[in-house]
Parts: C-alpha cells; structure tokens; sequence
C-alpha cells in the first residue's frame, strides 16, 4: 500500500494505492473519486453495537466504508469536510482522536471513549473516537498541524480547540486561561495541559471562530 497527499497544505486530499489483498476504511462520504476496480464493503465498523455507540457519542456516522482492490492495483482518493492538512500517523497504541479530525485508516478497530467530564471542555466532548491496533491513520485537521512528541515529564498547554488527537495513554489535566480577568475576557477560556511520554497532534486554525465569522454574513429572517 503506498499513500500520497495531493494539494497540500490548504486543500489536502488522500490518495491511496491499493494491492490485492490490501484496504482502507474511511468514514462514509469521504471518498471523492477511485479506479473502476476498487470494491467496496460498508459495514458499522466493528459491529452494530459499536457503531451506534460512535453514532450516538460522536459526530461519526453509523457506517465506514473499506475499500479494497480487485484483481489488479488501483486507487481510492479521499478528502475531509473542512479545508486544511492531512498527516499520517502511525498507530501502535490507542489514540483518540477527535470526531471532526478522522478522515481514514487501515489495519486499525474502531470504539468510543468516555475521557470523563473533563471532557466536556475539548473537542471531542466527554466520548472521543478511538482507534486502537497496529496501522496507520490519516488524520484531517482545520489548518496545518503541529504534531508535538513529549518526553517523560515534559508538559503543554493547549487551547482545546486546537486539539485534534493524543496518544490514550497521556495524562491530561484541564486548566482555565490565566488569572480571572484573562480567563473571562482573554478570549481563551478552557486548556488541556498534557504530561508526556506521548503524542499530541495541534490544527493551527479555529473551526468555531471561523463558523462564527460567516455566521456574520448569513442572511437572517428579520420577521
């Protein structure tokens, strides 16, 4: 399998080459455009159960496509909602990932995790997606992406909505933004800190804010 990302860093796009033998999976509506000789399964990901979990959790549809070759290489594109970077992550660990940032992966089970009501504070919410296994993941992120490996001991601070994956086994803690004053009015208001040994994947750009911003230019029912 060989792996390519097409446009970046603004409007990145997954290519994947796939083998006999070989596949990826993807959330539904993800894909953009494949070779006539790609096949395609659509299943819940890891049972019934668990995909209704994810449905009902997260923001993630109740169905993931896997996309595998027939008789011959061919290839399968895949690209995210939002405008922005995709980087590829090797999994050997559970990670967990926010809903919004999972564009594909292979080789790699699917659940949901309740991170507790600290949570509540990030972009996942209390129940973040997992992957778990040994594979590799694709993830989309809302600008470029600052992936930020922590050495035992070694701390950071991140605004929660930047934050777009961690490595599961990190401990985080959540902690306002400065004295009262910064916290009410500083514009930054709730940060996960993060205690290393682990990764920790940053988008440099704010969906909310930019959400709020064309909200401004929307039209509205003045009745």
């Amino acid at each position: 399998m060989k792996a390519e990302i097409l446009h970046k860093p603004a409007f990145a796009e997954l290519k994947i080459y796939l083998s006999p033998g070989e596949s990826v999976t993807a959330e539904a509506g993800a894909m953009v455009y494949m070779s006539p000789n790609i096949g395609v399964r659509t299943t819940t990901g890891g049972g019934f159960f668990k995909g209704l979990a994810r449905k009902v959790l997260t923001s993630q549809t109740l169905f993931m496509n896997t996309y595998y070759a027939e008789n011959r290489e061919g290839y399968v594109v895949f690209a995210p909602g939002i405008p922005g970077d995709i980087v590829e992550v090797e999994v050997t660990k559970p990670l967990y990932i926010s809903d919004t940032n999972y564009l594909a992966s292979t080789g790699l089970e699917f659940g949901v995790k309740f991170t507790g009501f600290r949570g509540v504070f990030t972009p996942g919410g209390m129940f973040w997606f997992k992957v778990s296994g040994n594979g590799k993941a694709w993830l989309a992120t809302y600008g470029g992406v600052d992936i930020i490996n922590l050495q035992p001991g070694e701390r950071i601070m991140v605004d929660n909505i930047h934050l777009a994956a961690f490595d599961a086994d990190m401990n985080f803690t959540l902690r306002k933004f400065g004295r009262l004053k910064s916290f009410l009015f500083g514009g930054e208001y709730i940060l996960t800190e993060f205690t290393g040994p682990g990764r920790v994947f940053i988008q440099s750009r704010n969906l909310p804010v930019f959400a709020n911003m064309l909200y401004k230019y929307m039209p509205k029912n003045n009745r």
